[in-house]
């Protein structure tokens, strides 16, 4: 990589500082992406929807790959860490990430989960390294199983969990 595109990182956030960190990166000249989705909340016996974050203390940034540009990151505040393979910051694919725009409902700017999925389903995975490989849909992820399945998929691990947005029915 000679460092002339700009690529796209993830960065783990300090807990309750996405907001922060995406303001204080902006004010840098940082682009930062952070995909949203929506739950229900039952409070005083009231069921409202709610903005949360698709991968709760995970941003991603693009940027050029060069020293200078991890350096801001790294001592932003609200930014705990860049994701690392071997020490080094691990590009994710921009295929990924113009994916999870296009599941972007236009209006609210929030993601919708497929509901077509069922457990037991085949599917096909549609982009990516693994792109045409098909598997079986097993279940929908918790927060904690979506930030796995984003740093397991940073880190290449051989588990094969994916974001919806990269399977379709096979």
């Amino acid at each position: 990589m000679n460092g002339s595109e700009k690529q796209w990182y993830v960065i783990q956030t300090n807990p309750k500082e996405d907001s922060l960190a995406s303001l204080v990166l902006a004010q840098q000249g940082i682009h930062t992406y952070q995909p949203f989705m929506e739950k229900y909340v039952f409070h005083a016996r009231k069921k409202t929807l709610k903005k949360y974050p698709l991968f709760p203390n995970y941003l991603f940034v693009r940027i050029m790959p060069v020293e200078g540009e991890f350096h801001k990151i790294r001592w932003c505040r609200g930014v705990r860490r860049i994701l690392l393979d071997n020490y080094q910051p691990v590009p994710i694919e921009e295929e990924f990430i113009s994916g999870l725009y296009t599941l972007e409902d236009k209006s609210s700017g929030v993601i919708k989960k497929p509901v077509e999925f069922q457990p037991g389903d085949v599917v096909r995975i549609k982009s990516g390294p693994l792109k045409d490989l098909y598997g079986i849909f097993e279940t929908w992820g918790s927060d904690e199983g979506r930030v796995k399945i984003l740093v397991e998929m940073v880190n290449n691990r051989a588990k094969v969990v994916m974001h919806a947005s990269l399977i379709e029915k096979g």
